[in-house]
């Protein structure tokens, strides 16, 4: 038998190419003409629950702030801060709430012996009505205040109202537990005969009084606003249902353009409105038991077309709504049409440029088949791990596998001396390594371990590598861990930021994140090597974000990729001032801006460093919000008050706050230091041109 003969890649790359073209664009024609009905059912479903998702997600922020604020009410009973005869105080308490929850128009407060408080929420005014029917009868005591508060008017009436009687406060004495929210059925308001629904709770108050019960009213005026306002399809259309079959969100519809037509079809049956989709879907819905099933996806047939819909209940506590969305088939049909003919023009395009440019390709050119071609694309992002040998017959490509080989290999040898994270970054957003760069915003971190050179004296240089070698190690895998470019070892320094090569969004969160986790590894680390007889490695952290020059620094046959600037160099001595303040973690005023309110800090001194001449805010980084001691709060808190007397010249007072602190603190480096500031300067004036802040010789 003949061994079989290398063949050229071009003829062998023409043909399968062609072939392989055919293939495909048959299966996508086939596929396309013959799925096409379960695409458009399954783009219907899609499109249409995601309409309902926003329904339900817009309901969620209507309904679920009411029912949370009127626990925080409630938690206000218990302390017995309700009084629902003094409106002034109550106001205090409830105009806030309803001033963020727009939905919400008032809020009631009765008890069982028949007093009763109201606030509303009118256009240009709040209204108050105090109730007492035990006491007053029919007389009820009204007042009119401004929108800031200030008392406008305030009288007697006559009103037929007693709040033992409304739906809200009978609801919420039937519930079975306090605290226990109810909803009422939507209804009519007393008031100002709007549609809507009330969310209610009672209570015993702490002196044992008569029960009390909670309310606010929710506009139903809100939720028909956005489901007349959404835009599920052309003719598709959303609505809300009550258990009842009332519908409380109305659709879209030419009919209601105005405030005033939705208020009169709110509460109507769907049969009321003249809408035949919507009409027929509740039909379906009632007739087929769909509520009982607990909704779903179902087709039905409306004005001589089929129509998709899905209906899902909404669950409040003690009652069921119901979100609607109906689309027709037309809706979707014409785009499936139109696709089928733009799938037919772009194949037949396709299939003729394919075919030419696949000639053009196989004779101008020698490329590897699909193998070589992703063991090279997995060589070009730096991916070394295990690369494929290729094995084919053809003569090229065992030439081209040969080099190839021999490329990995000595890229592997490359990669143990290069931070290959940072080369494989740049591969991936397209830069070339040349010397230059770029204007970037960047957070950048130094770290360096004190008393290093003391340390390293004790030590065996084998078993220093060997201890540098663990904590460089831990230190990385956390830098990386929060994206961090490593530029660069300075000795036992290592320097890092955040923001290039590749974009980071949240540079300065990461940034922060990461010194907190380097120090709290280190503290566990330092614990662990000082058992095992080894010194502790104890880190100081500087933090600066800003813009710098970010790119490729050096000469054209030597580069490094780092990070150059004011920045840069703020960062770098900031991690210098720790040690004048006995403190772990510094930044400045910008990063401390740019990472939020997720972190706290204690802003130490202002100080001078060198090669800057503007002042620079030393904040410490105590930790993540929430997760700081209050003991360390309320300490950060007192310096931080002294500082500002210092910084304001009451060098006195300033002192005797301090003496507090180093009373608790005594071995505080900070503390100590500003004592010492404030007592030489009640003791000895400075000039009027003292700027408080701190001048370092650092070098």
């Amino acid at each position: 038998m003949l061994p079989n003969r290398p063949i050229t890649i071009r003829r062998n790359l023409l043909r399968n190419l062609v072939a392989l073209i055919c293939l495909t664009v048959g299966a996508i024609l086939i596929a396309g003409f013959f799925v096409a009905e379960q695409a458009m059912e399954e783009t219907s479903k899609t499109m249409i629950r995601r309409a309902t998702d926003h329904t339900e997600t817009q309901l969620h922020q209507l309904f679920g702030p009411v029912e949370r604020n009127l626990q925080v009410v409630r938690g206000w009973g218990d302390e017995g801060m309700l009084d629902n005869t003094d409106a002034p105080g109550l106001n205090k308490l409830l105009m806030p709430i309803l001033n963020e929850n727009p939905s919400v128009s008032s809020a009631m407060v009765a008890s069982e012996n028949g007093r009763g408080y109201l606030l509303l929420r009118l256009a240009d005014e709040w209204f108050n009505r105090l109730t007492r029917v035990e006491e007053w009868g029919r007389r009820k005591h009204l007042f009119h205040w401004a929108l800031d508060g200030e008392l406008v008017s305030e009288e007697d009436k006559d009103v037929d109202y007693d709040p033992r009687t409304r739906p809200w406060f009978a609801g919420a004495m039937a519930t079975a537990e306090e605290g226990q929210v109810h909803w009422t059925a939507p209804y009519t308001f007393f008031t100002t005969k709007d549609p809507g629904i009330t969310a209610s709770l009672r209570y015993t108050p702490p002196d044992g009084g008569p029960t009390h019960v909670i309310g606010f009213d929710l506009l139903l005026m809100d939720v028909s606003r956005f489901t007349a306002g959404l835009d599920v399809s052309k003719h598709g259309k959303a609505f809300v249902l009550t258990e009842a079959g009332e519908v409380i969100g109305l659709p879209r519809d030419e009919g209601f353009v105005d405030d005033a037509t939705l208020k009169a079809s709110v509460l109507k049956k769907p049969d009321q409105l003249g809408i035949e989709c919507v009409t027929d879907a509740a039909e379906y819905w009632r007739a087929n038991d769909v509520g009982k099933r607990g909704g779903g996806f179902f087709s039905y047939r409306s004005g001589g077309e089929r129509w998709w819909a899905d209906i899902r209940p909404f669950k409040l506590s003690n009652r069921t709504l119901w979100i609607a969305v109906v689309v027709p088939m037309s809706d979707f049909s014409a785009h499936i049409v139109r696709r089928r003919i733009i799938l037919l023009a772009v194949t037949v395009l396709a299939i003729g440029v394919a075919i030419v440019m696949a000639t053009r390709i196989a004779r101008k050119y020698s490329r590897p088949l699909e193998q070589l071609v992703m063991a090279s694309e997995r060589i070009g992002a730096l991916d070394l791990d295990e690369i494929d040998e290729v094995d084919s017959p053809l003569l090229e490509l065992k030439q081209l596998a040969r080099a190839q080989g021999q490329m990995c290999a000595a890229l592997q040898s490359f990669a143990r001396y290069v931070p290959m994270e940072i080369v494989r970054s740049l591969v991936e957003v397209g830069e070339v390594a040349r010397i230059g760069g770029r204007t970037e915003s960047l957070t950048v971190l130094f770290t360096d371990i004190r008393g290093f050179t003391s340390i390293a004296e004790t030590m065996t240089p084998q078993a220093l590598t060997d201890h540098m070698a663990e904590y460089f190690e831990e230190m990385l895998a956390i830098l990386r861990g929060y994206r961090a470019t490593i530029d660069k070892f300075v000795g036992d320094a290592v320097v890092a930021f955040w923001g290039a090569p590749l974009p980071d969004a949240n540079h300065a969160v990461h940034g922060v994140g990461a010194a907190l986790s380097c120090r709290d590894q280190l503290a566990e680390l330092n614990t662990k090597w000082l058992a095992d007889g080894r010194p502790a490695l104890p880190t100081c952290f500087g933090l600066d974000t800003g813009t710098v020059v970010v790119g490729n620094v050096g000469a054209p046959s030597r580069l490094s990729y780092t990070a150059l600037g004011d920045t840069v160099n703020v960062a770098g001595r900031i991690e210098g001032v720790n040690r004048l303040y006995g403190t772990e973690i510094l930044g400045t005023e910008d990063i401390r801006t740019a990472a939020g309110d997720a972190f706290l800090w204690r802003l130490v001194d202002r100080v001078y460093v060198l090669g800057r001449h503007e002042p620079i805010a030393a904040y410490e980084l105590l930790g993540c919000a929430g997760q700081v001691p209050d003991e360390r709060l309320s300490f950060a808190r007192s310096y931080e008050g002294a500082f500002a007397l210092y910084q304001s010249r009451r060098f006195a007072e300033a002192a005797e706050r301090m003496v507090a602190l180093a009373r608790s603190y005594p071995d505080d480096a900070s503390v100590q230091y500003l004592l010492t500031q404030c007592r030489a300067l009640a003791d000895q004036p400075p000039d009027d041109d003292w700027d408080g802040v701190r001048q370092l010789q650092q070098k």
